[in-house]
């Protein structure tokens, strides 16, 4: 970067120090310092010139520019007390023979970056003169176009690669916010650079809520948080949360906060259930005060047994209720539209929210928000109290326009309102027609279908044999889980999800059923027909199929418990019984799949079998809602075990070129 005028923003740092230090206690207050303030008197043309002349090249441009308007820097970060006298500075050497540490880790995979880097040791100019083991290196190997020449910060007690800045503007910048940082959170701390950072958040925070540019509104929040504006931080963590997974949040902790307690913790919270594995949850909670960890126990719990509902007041909180209702059992599309219908109505609990950013922790609604419908409801124009409060947004400059300063973060710019009501169809992705897609899943794929039709998804489930209560919504991890929970128990259960689909349908899927057994299938297939009728689909892969490990896939078609066409292709033969029903061509099925390709299923004709049976009786399984979204969850009775005590089951067998009962 250019930084401009190099004595304007020298003098600036320094005056802020300087009044800085009233802040500190008496004890860390060294008065000659604050006399003589950070820097020195210029080294000049001359000083320059002579420099170049001892070190035998010409110093890159932004280092030339700053000796010319002070001979040097003190206290430059937290660990460098003094920095870049013209008369001290000298070649590095690598004194602590660090160059072939770094070049032993070379291969023919490296980066540029990394073999500049490891060569950079010897050829580099030392720049820190007094610091607690910390190299601040000009690296002349490393030219840009501009001239310029990187600096590598190495904090020797660290044990990590140094830092890299692109020039020694960029360097001094960046030591500049460290400054500010480092008195972010003192209210004295109160200066033009403070109060214009503050004011450009305040800006972003409106133009946000008017549906303003989210690229432009994250780089202003970016840079003022840079600084250490706190306020910047919490804003910016609820837009990008609601671009991407949501994880920690910048706030202030406080459970007496409706803000905090139903927008910032559940995500919080729900984070650290994601990604935290077996971290000691003790750990987690001493981030609270004694008071609050109860709360905040309950959170986890929530958390962890998917049971947070996410609510919001007014109208749009009735919209998240009528979308988890239909995202729950799989109308993933429909909830979509009712949020960014509703998100219009969404009101802020007050000036330190911009976006309902606690829905993304909603197990059953949070998977329905995609970066990109993220991205939809931050453009769509909201909080319309606050904005009527407030009136229109200021007329201001550009980001890049010149008009401050580079000490001076950038404005937000002007913003035209959006519209109120996203464009939803824009946001939509294309749906995907059919059954067709589950053949063209990769790699192990085996799955069990069932529709059903005129029936709840709590009443198939019950046919199929669930025990007990539907469990919490589950995503294809959380069917992992329990898949393996109950076979490394020695239980043959099914574990399916269930949902709605168009046209009066219901379905029940799973992933990675039991082997398929033909001559032990239950009668399940015809009883979950009882008083309507019923479609059943069983695919299985093998990563490697072969004689002993055939592909198979089954189609049943039954009515009022009576099968009424089955055709079960496996191991290159195939078989059929009974009638398909009108408009469904039985040479889909059977020999089509396995014609030619031995103990593998033709996914082509898979594919082609698929497509026919969603065509004929108007069925489609939601895409989106099985592999991105969580569906109610079962345990049921084994499809395909023998009967149990107790238990009975219609079961059959087929005889090639007969009928089986």
């Amino acid at each position: 970067m250019d930084i401009g005028n190099w004595q304007s923003f020298l003098d600036r740092w320094s005056a802020q120090w300087i009044a800085a230090q009233d802040l500190l206690d008496p004890e860390e207050y060294d008065e000659e310092d604050v006399a003589a303030g950070l820097g020195f008197p210029p080294a000049g043309e001359q000083g320059t010139a002579a420099l170049e002349e001892r070190l035998g090249t010409r110093l890159p441009p932004s280092y030339r520019a700053f000796l010319q308007a002070s001979n040097g820097w003190r206290y430059t970060g937290t660990a460098v007390y003094l920095l870049g006298v013209a008369e001290d500075v000298h070649w590095h050497r690598d004194p602590l023979g660090l160059t072939p540490l770094y070049e032993e880790n070379l291969d023919e995979r490296s980066g540029q970056d990394e073999i500049l880097r490891a060569g950079m040791w010897k050829r580099s100019l030392q720049l820190s003169l007094d610091s607690d083991m910390t190299d601040v290196l000009l690296d002349p190997g490393d030219v840009g176009e501009d001239g310029e020449w990187p600096v590598y910060v190495y904090k020797g007690w660290s044990g990590e690669y140094p830092d890299r800045y692109d020039s020694f503007a960029d360097y001094m910048e960046a030591m500049y916010r460290e400054f500010h940082r480092g008195y972010s959170d003192r209210p004295e701390f109160d200066n033009e650079v403070t109060r214009e950072l503050d004011a450009s958040v305040e800006r972003a925070r409106l133009a946000c809520l008017a549906g303003g540019d989210v690229d432009e509104l994250l780089v202003v929040l970016d840079r003022a948080g840079s600084f250490g504006r706190e306020r910047a931080r919490r804003l910016r963590d609820q837009m990008a949360a609601m671009l991407g997974p949501a994880g920690y949040l910048a706030d202030t902790v406080d459970l007496d906060d409706p803000l905090y307690v139903r927008e910032i913790l559940p995500v919080v919270v729900a984070a650290e259930v994601r990604y935290g594995g077996s971290t000691d949850e003790e750990w987690f909670l001493r981030r609270y005060e004694e008071k609050d960890r109860p709360r905040v126990e309950a959170a986890l719990r929530d958390a962890k047994e998917r049971t947070f509902r996410y609510e919001a007041p007014g109208p749009f909180g009735r919209a998240v209720t009528e979308a988890r209702e239909q995202a729950r059992w799989g109308d993933t599309d429909a909830a979509w539209r009712t949020l960014a219908a509703g998100v219009a109505e969404w009101e802020p609990y007050g000036p330190e929210q911009v976006a309902p950013v606690g829905l993304m922790a909603d197990p059953v609604l949070g998977p329905v928000i995609t970066p990109e419908r993220g991205r939809r409801l931050l453009r769509t124009a909201r909080g319309g109290a606050e904005r009527r409060r407030t009136g229109p947004l200021p007329d201001v400059p550009a980001v890049g326009s010149g008009a401050v300063s580079v000490a001076v973060p950038e404005v937000v710019p002007v913003v035209e309102a959006a519209p109120a009501v996203v464009a939803v169809a824009e946001a939509d992705p294309v749906p995907e027609a059919g059954l067709g897609w589950l053949a063209g899943e990769r790699g192990e794929h085996s799955y069990r279908l069932v529709f059903v039709h005129g029936v709840t998804p709590e009443a198939l489930a019950e046919r199929l044999g669930a025990k007990g209560p539907l469990l919490a919504p589950c995503n294809e991890q959380d069917m992992w889980g329990l898949r393996h929970w109950s076979r490394g128990r020695g239980r043959g259960d099914a574990v399916f999800r269930v949902g709605s689909c168009a046209g009066g349908w219901t379905f029940a899927f799973e992933r990675g059923p039991e082997t398929l057994q033909p001559g032990r299938l239950s009668g399940l297939d015809a009883e979950v027909s009882r008083g309507t009728w019923a479609i059943s689909i069983w695919s299985e892969r093998h990563q490697a199929a072969d004689e002993a490990f055939p592909d198979a896939f089954r189609f049943s078609y039954a009515e009022d418990g009576r099968e009424r066409f089955g055709s079960t292709a496996r191991g290159g033969g195939a078989e059929s019984t009974g009638t398909p029903p009108e408009g469904l061509d039985p040479a889909l099925f059977g020999a089509a799949l396995v014609d030619g390709s031995g103990p593998r299923l033709d996914r082509d004709a898979e594919t082609r079998a698929l497509d026919a049976v969603a065509g004929t009786f108007g069925v489609a399984l939601p895409r989106f809602a099985v592999r991105h979204g969580r569906l109610h969850a079962a345990r049921g009775t084994s499809w395909i075990r023998p009967p149990g005590p107790g238990e009975r089951y219609l079961t059959f067998s087929r005889i090639r070129g007969g009928t089986g009962s």
